[in-house]
């Protein structure tokens, strides 16, 4: 499989909104990237290395925010940084949905993990 092919095969994945199959094709990449049998051109090898230690979850929401995004969904000029802004807010609603599909999104983090706002407290005293 060529680089191009694998980006469109993760455009397509993200296109039919994360089914069954997309899922676990997503879950196979991972392995490969954990693997090191897979390598993530964007990344030097060390963040190819830091990106494997995070996990299979932390793999996939970097190469769903690494696929391409259409240029005709974006309004902002080319090399504004509202487009900038605009891709970044692609990423995260991808991620966002392919985490809810998953199960492992939480709405309210602060009312699901009360330690987090607790951290959030003491940072804001310091």
């Amino acid at each position: 499989m060529t680089n191009t092919d694998f980006w469109k095969h993760i455009d397509t994945i993200i296109a039919q909104g994360f089914d069954a199959h997309g899922l676990k094709q997503l879950e196979q990449y991972a392995e490969l990237f954990i693997s090191g049998r897979l390598v993530y051109q964007r990344f030097s090898p060390l963040e190819q290395h830091g990106c494997a230690a995070g996990g299979s979850n932390h793999v996939i929401a970097s190469l769903l925010a690494g696929a391409g995004i259409d240029p005709s969904s974006l309004s902002a000029p080319e090399g504004s940084f509202q487009r900038e802004c605009e891709c970044a807010e692609t990423q995260a609603n991808r991620i966002e949905q392919w985490a809810k599909t998953v199960g492992c999104w939480m709405d309210d983090v602060d009312k699901s993990l009360p330690s987090v706002a607790q951290v959030r407290e003491i940072f804001k005293s310091l």
